[in-house]
């Protein structure tokens, strides 16, 4: 039998057409990132509670160790002494940049920024800082409900650009925050204010001093200040993972966590480790960025 031929009508083009067939990409592989949170208890003044705490020194060689010994790359830092993150910058060596923002004292609205040492001594600022290795771009203050009377603490943001990751340093106002008005709580319009911040990236990881237990802690008469999709307690419940969720060891030398490092990205490990130059803990938060 003989194969049958492809009959070509005249006027008609004859087209050979060859598929491309697309090669999936490689996914891109997650870049780690070890982020660091601690309130340094920096302060000179006797009423910030410091005192026996260490020497700015001291306080800069925790920092050094863990970057050191547990391959940190960022750092959020809460009252840090504006001359000692200056110290600190020095010591680490090229390839880091920092974002400050100072704490202010409010007297019927009218802000002062808070200096490290008593009157006649240490007059530089005392605030947060984040610090970054590989690269820190888009620093940038944001605005939060704070008392009328009393101490304002900032709350800031930076990109770091190796990662592509956005950074929050968050300390929030405690309990009885405004002496004029004790009842009145801050936090809660705080947290509101700094969830819909975060919302807006789709990268990040935020920590800092919340001056407040987790919401499902038992006994916690101020579980209510968390909002809705901030605290993801679960899976399928909105909301960020925490670094040491589950296991929440205590952050504080009074026995209680109020110390905290959230993340959109995927939770590799988390470690926390006390310091005789704080009362509180050290926070790092292992995480692979995507």
């Amino acid at each position: 039998m003989k194969p049958k031929l492809l009959r070509v009508l005249p006027g008609v083009l004859s087209l050979a057409l060859t598929l491309a067939v697309p090669i999936p990409s490689a996914a891109a592989e997650p870049k780690n990132l070890q982020l660091m949170s601690w309130n340094m208890c920096g302060s000179q003044r006797a009423s910030w509670g410091c005192a026996g705490t260490g020497t700015p020194q001291n306080k800069i060689d925790v920092v050094k160790f863990h970057v050191t010994d547990n391959f940190v790359q960022a750092a959020l830092l809460q009252e840090v002494c504006e001359n000692d993150l200056t110290l600190l910058m020095s010591q680490l060596g090229s390839g880091w940049s920092r974002s400050f923002q100072p704490y202010q004292w409010s007297q019927d609205g009218s802000r002062a920024n808070n200096t490290c040492g008593e009157s006649g001594g240490r007059t530089d600022r005392i605030g947060t800082a984040i610090v970054v290795k590989a690269g820190m771009s888009g620093a940038q203050a944001y605005s939060t409900t704070q008392p009328w009377t009393g101490q304002n603490r900032p709350f800031h943001c930076a990109t770091a650009t190796y990662w592509n990751i956005r950074l929050c340093n968050v300390h929030l106002t405690p309990a009885h925050g405004n002496p004029d008005q004790p009842t009145w709580e801050y936090a809660d319009d705080q947290l509101a204010e700094i969830r819909n911040i975060v919302s807006g990236y789709p990268n990040v990881a935020f920590g800092g001093d919340f001056n407040v237990e987790p919401p499902y802690f038992a006994g916690n008469a101020r579980s209510w200040l968390w909002p809705t999709g901030l605290y993801s307690t679960g899976p399928g419940v909105a909301g960020y993972a925490e670094c040491d969720q589950g296991a929440d060891r205590d952050t504080h030398d009074g026995g209680y966590k109020i110390d905290y490092v959230f993340s959109s990205e995927t939770r590799r490990w988390c470690a926390v480790g006390a310091s005789a130059y704080s009362d509180h803990h050290v926070v790092i938060y292992s995480i692979a960025v995507t």
